[in-house]
């Protein structure tokens, strides 16, 4: 099953804003957030949100993002999604896609799609391409609530797919928000957390990093530290650690299958790197966390 639409429904409290397509594509139409939603997690869907009106704040990663009007956010999966919060008189149209569904989209053909998604999760629409996403889920919307399609899926595929594909160009041309200070080292900050996002599952050296921007170790941890007030090898353990929390606690995930997923040599290894930063070993985090969901 799906694990999705569990943790939504926990958090939505306003279920008829809810359109479920037999639990693969699922519209979000206005919906109310608790506040008491389980995060971390790790993210396994397509989630795309557009805000209409009022905002909305949440962390992709590490990268906490304001959503405002007309904002237009992307969320991919193996991302951790981190605290969310809408403003009260937010509105907003948001679509969930299931890893199954998505294959039958074949988004992963457009190479040069998913990799700007990645390194620039949240873009600033113009009024032509909000209409255009909300005349899309208006569409959507309405074929799934006609009922009795035994072939919606099919249908809501074709129709994601030209979406997308539609909105191609549009989207690898736009500049990514937010950004931070203007300047050399801030470009060079912005270029280390873009990467760093991309490759902490493969790569926690800091010369690493420091050697695919082309700069010593030794400037690179200065201009991050200057630009962001931590260190660069900080950053690298917080996406880390940070994935780590999330596999813990929203998967049931052996703590061998998460060391490996991370890249460690061995899950004792894994051990120790978790334990070192947040005193606490992997089972030991887990069974916290479980505790604390069940009071």
């Amino acid at each position: 099953m799906n694990k999705l639409p569990e943790q939504l429904y926990r958090e939505i409290e306003n279920p008829l804003s809810i359109v479920n397509a037999k639990d693969e594509f699922i519209i979000l139409d206005n919906p109310v957030l608790s506040p008491f939603a389980n995060y971390p997690y790790k993210n396994d869907w397509i989630i795309a949100t557009l805000c209409e009106q009022g905002s909305a704040k949440g962390k992709v990663n590490l990268r906490e993002y304001n959503i405002e009007s007309n904002g237009f956010i992307i969320i991919l999966p193996g991302q951790v999604i981190g605290g969310s919060a809408l403003s009260p008189d937010f509105k907003g149209k948001m679509i969930m896609v299931s890893p199954h569904f998505a294959e039958g989209i074949n988004l992963g053909a457009s190479l040069r799609l998913t990799k700007s998604v990645e390194r620039k999760p949240y873009y600033l629409f113009p009024d032509e391409a909000a209409i255009a996403f909300r005349n899309f889920i208006e569409l959507c919307k309405s074929l799934i609530l006609l009922k009795g399609d035994s072939n919606i899926l099919e249908t809501l595929q074709v129709l994601s797919r030209g979406f997308f594909m539609g909105m191609e160009e549009f989207i690898t041309h736009q500049e990514p928000l937010p950004k931070l200070a203007e300047g050399q080292s801030s470009d060079l900050a912005e270029d280390f957390l873009n990467l760093v996002e991309l490759e902490y599952r493969r790569h926690r050296d800091l010369s690493y990093y420091a050697s695919r921007l082309c700069k010593s170790a030794k400037y690179l941890s200065r201009v991050i530290m200057e630009a962001t007030g931590r260190s660069a090898t900080d950053w690298i353990e917080r996406c880390v650690i940070m994935d780590a929390k999330a596999q813990l606690s929203s998967t049931q995930k052996r703590v061998s299958e998460i060391s490996d997923d991370l890249s460690f040599a061995s899950p004792s290894f894994f051990g120790k790197y978790f334990k070192r930063l947040t005193g606490l070993s992997p089972r030991d985090f887990r069974e916290l966390e479980k505790s604390s969901i069940l009071k």
